[in-house]
């Protein structure tokens, strides 16, 4: 048991349930609360242990009450449903939550900096205007595909085809939709100017954290990668060894064992870090497709055994598994990369 106070958090918008648990384990209050009522509470109380669930705003409660002296658990949302009895309610949310944050087995997750949460907001909006950027393109050849117009290949080709079509009057295309695929047409403009914009933004970013600047040179992760490797595994202090960072993306095979028989099975396609892991297989792909006949270093002439021995994919999961570990290793000790 905790020699602690207990506060677990139900995180909301804008009404927050908090469950207080003392020392010996005795639920002292469960009730609603606003937001300035728990600011004014993390504030007042003595240094307990803060536990909430992983979700929307959980890093910003997380590093407000850290800054207040208390210790901060965060908890996979997966964990938390175990432990809820009855219906759903807030109530029995933060029960739930006071429950799991005592059971030492159920892993945390990581509390990232302002540095690293900024990266990872940058990443997602790029994925998201990228998107956007993508359907539009999608419905504008879609929409002239219809009459007959096609369009070549790239983004280049569709900003330069869409003026002509407008200005052709005998291309057979309506009038009447003339007006819809103008704007249309700027607003694709607009949302890939954002999109550089948002490239831009977060290549100056890159260049002002120096962690990863020291991931960059990893072979195949970018800048991409290099941020999304430090915002995902910070400092490395969730994670006892490489081994354990290198299952948070999913490059890890599964296991299954029972009765003293244990059977190792593929990574787990659905589990883990999609993102992370796509930009990671991404850039062993661009390796291993790299490799020189005449091996110069250990690296290469283990990947150029292990391509011949189970295939360019695997070797691919293999490579962005020692690219994890790896950046754990420099990202906990503070080292620079020694290919």
């Amino acid at each position: 048991m905790n020699n602690r106070n207990l506060i677990a958090l139900d995180i909301a918008k804008n009404t927050f349930q908090v469950c207080r648990v003392s020392k010996s384990g005795k639920t002292q209050s469960n009730k609603p609360v606003s937001r300035n009522q728990l600011k004014e509470l993390l504030v007042s109380s003595k240094p307990s242990l803060f536990a909430f669930e992983a979700c929307g705003s959980s890093h910003y409660w997380g590093r407000f009450a850290e800054s207040h002296g208390h210790t901060i658990r965060m908890l996979p949302p997966k964990a938390v449903k175990a432990f809820r009895q009855g219906h759903k309610t807030d109530e029995t949310d933060a029960q739930a939550i006071a429950i799991a944050a005592q059971h030492e087995a159920i892993k945390s997750c990581a509390l990232m900096n302002i540095e690293q949460h900024t990266l990872q907001s940058f990443e997602s909006s790029r994925r998201y205007v990228g998107k956007q950027c993508r359907g539009l393109a999608n419905h504008i050849r879609a929409l002239t595909y219809e009459y007959g117009l096609t369009i070549p290949k790239g983004n280049s080709a569709l900003l330069k085809a869409i003026p002509e079509i407008l200005e052709d009057a005998e291309n057979g295309f309506p009038h009447s939709l003339r007006v819809i695929l103008h704007s249309l047409h700027e607003q694709l403009k607009v949302q890939q100017r954002l999109l550089k914009e948002i490239e831009k933004e977060k290549a100056h970013q890159i260049k002002t954290i120096e962690p990863c600047q020291r991931l960059a040179a990893l072979e195949g992760v970018g800048p991409v990668g290099s941020a999304m490797l430090y915002s995902c595994i910070g400092k490395g202090e969730m994670f006892k060894n490489g081994r354990q960072a290198a299952t948070y993306p999913g490059v890890t095979p599964k296991q299954h064992s029972s009765g003293g028989k244990t059977i190792i099975v593929g990574i787990d396609k659905k589990g883990g870090n999609k993102e992370l892991r796509a930009v990671l297989y991404q850039g062993a792909l661009s390796v291993i497709s790299r490799l020189p006949e005449e091996p110069t270093t250990a690296k290469q002439r283990w990947l150029i055994q292990l391509v011949q021995r189970v295939g360019v994919k695997r070797a691919c999961i293999a490579l962005a598994n020692k690219t994890v570990r790896t950046a754990w290793a420099m990202l906990s000790s503070g080292e620079a990369y020694n290919p």
